[in-house]
């Protein structure tokens, strides 16, 4: 099913789908822009002046907000399987001691009987022909063992089961944050146009535009690190050891107005602090 088209033409999200389009309309008014920011002085580096400049602030809420969207996709596509695989988690350490238990009952019984075993007589047989009371005997043995057997199969089936279900289910989860880290990376390149189209034209007509590099830098959208982890992950690993969609960490403050002067380090350390933890819904 096709997503509807949104104001900047058809939606990133949908898998295969080209990317918004970077119309002329949109290109002018970024250019249009870039020009009166660099007619305003902004960035400036001047202490006690602006550091940043509002249209990459809002490049950079767009971009923040349409990864958290897809995060959302991403967590409502995979929290019914996460919720399977719990069962199946806290379900197959059961299943193993009941398949053990069986299987140390059953070790218990001789497969077959030997002679004096099946030599017993029980009463109303002192008469009865030897070769009667063995078959008598063996039968009972195996109506004794039978169930046994039975139920040590069932189980060894159903372990197999859900040992294949939770590793298919691991796979399909591995798979939705896949599909959706490289719909972040789609998003991502898509703002960084409208970004580069910005900065070339800001560049060029700021006062000092030799300068202003790593104030522009600070506020460039960086790719959350839950797309990193998806991306990194061990496939072979994959979904091992969760048994719940990915957790989110504490959550990022809120975005400083584009006017506050803010250290270009301080603005980017909640992005970065996320590599070397779990994946996270923010950047």
């Amino acid at each position: 099913m096709t997503r509807p088209a949104g104001p900047d033409g058809p939606s990133p999200s949908a898998t295969g789908s080209p990317l918004p389009r970077y119309g002329w309309f949109a290109r002018g008014r970024d250019w249009w822009q870039a020009r009166a920011d660099a007619r305003a002085g902004l960035p400036s580096l001047e202490p006690g002046r602006p550091v940043g400049t509002p249209a990459l602030e809002e490049f950079h809420q767009m971009f923040l907000a349409r990864v958290h969207r897809e995060r959302l996709r991403v967590d409502l596509e995979v929290s019914p399987m996460h919720q399977t695989r719990a069962i199946l988690a806290a379900r197959l350490p059961q299943t193993e001691e009941a398949l053990a238990r069986a299987r140390a009952r059953l070790d218990a019984l001789p497969v077959l009987l030997d002679t004096d075993q099946l030599a017993v007589r029980r009463g109303g047989e002192g008469e009865t022909a030897d070769d009667v009371v063995a078959a008598r005997r063996a039968r009972e043995h195996e109506a004794t063992r039978r169930p046994l057997v039975d139920e040590g199969a069932r189980l060894h089936s159903q372990l197999t089961q859900m040992r294949v279900e939770f590793a298919r289910l691991g796979s399909a989860i591995r798979a939705c944050e896949l599909v959706g880290a490289t719909r972040v990376r789609r998003l991502h390149a898509q703002v960084m146009r409208r970004v580069s189209a910005y900065e070339r034209h800001l560049v060029r007509r700021h006062p000092a535009g030799d300068r202003i590099g790593p104030a522009l830098a600070a506020q460039h959208p960086v790719v959350p690190g839950w797309v990193v982890a998806a991306e990194t992950a061990d496939p072979g690993a994959a979904g091992a050891g969760d048994t719940g969609p990915v957790p989110a960490s504490s959550p990022r403050g809120a975005t400083p107005p584009w006017g506050t002067p803010t250290a270009p380090a301080a603005r980017r350390a909640p992005e970065t602090a996320t590599g070397s933890g779990a994946p996270t819904h923010q950047e």
